[in-house]
């Protein structure tokens, strides 16, 4: 990352806007160069100047009376005009705005959903974000696991009292997939446990946590940088699987997963 990248990302970085593995970059730039964390300390003094109280204005009581007097003034009106519309509409015995009405409800309900639709999106983005930077940090040396081992009875226990949750540590070596571990690491700022399975010299980071939503157990994938993910909501729990093995084995993985 070089100077005018930094200064085009600090500001999201100190609103907590950024995924890790951007948040990441932007520290290590601001350990090494000094002009950017004097331009850091610059916007920070200038946020804890605008918090000033003397920066703000107060309108006086005459003048909120009168902005209060006037608004209901005018909500009186238009109340007054959609009544005699109302009255209006029935003395005529017409009934046309019944079908614009229903119309203009389905095209909100549309609307919200869309709304709705778009935030889980936009959120799962953050998400996969956030679970592929992970995976990518945890393969530096000494960051893929905290518990090594391959027995279940060992891993699982290693989470009572780090996390609020006790995760579900299934054994899939019968079926081909080796258990080597698990570590705590953050996604969404939330601590959440992560189980890392191995095939030949691939390594496979599944993040999980409790679903507090609907459970659905269709398995989504998406791609980036190289690397494979697939997700989905389990009864209890949400999975996030990430690698760079190849897309049907890893899916066959997912599935073997998914049904313990």
């Amino acid at each position: 990352m070089n100077c005018d990248d930094s200064r085009i990302y600090l500001p999201a970085y100190l609103d907590d806007e950024l995924d890790i593995a951007e948040s990441l970059r932007i520290q290590k730039h601001l350990t090494e160069c000094r002009d950017c964390r004097q331009a850091q300390d610059e916007q920070l003094a200038l946020r804890s100047a605008l918090r000033d109280p003397d920066l703000y204005a107060y309108p006086s009581a005459d003048f909120s009376k009168r902005i209060e007097a006037a608004v209901r003034q005018a909500a009186k009106e238009e109340a007054r005009s959609q009544r005699s519309s109302w009255l209006e509409s029935l003395r005529l015995g017409s009934f046309r705005w019944f079908p614009a009405a229903a119309a203009l409800v389905i095209v909100a309900t549309i609307g919200v959903l869309l709304v709705i639709n778009s935030v889980r999106s936009s959120h799962e983005q953050v998400i996969a974000s956030a679970v592929l930077a992970g995976h990518i940090r945890s393969l530096q040396p000494g960051h893929l696991i905290d518990v090594p081992s391959s027995d279940r009875h060992t891993v699982k226990p290693w989470f009572q009292g780090k996390l609020d949750f006790s995760p579900p540590v299934p054994d899939l070596s019968e079926l081909g997939w080796t258990l080597v571990g698990g570590r705590l690491d953050y996604v969404d700022k939330q601590p959440v446990a992560v189980l890392v399975y191995q095939r030949r010299m691939h390594n496979i980071n599944v993040f999980l946590w409790p679903n507090h939503g609907s459970a659905d157990d269709t398995i989504r994938e998406e791609d980036a940088q190289g690397y494979q993910i697939l997700h989905w909501n389990g009864a209890e729990t949400t999975y996030w699987v990430v690698s760079d093995l190849n897309n049907a084995e890893l899916l066959e993985f997912a599935r073997a997963l998914r049904g313990h």
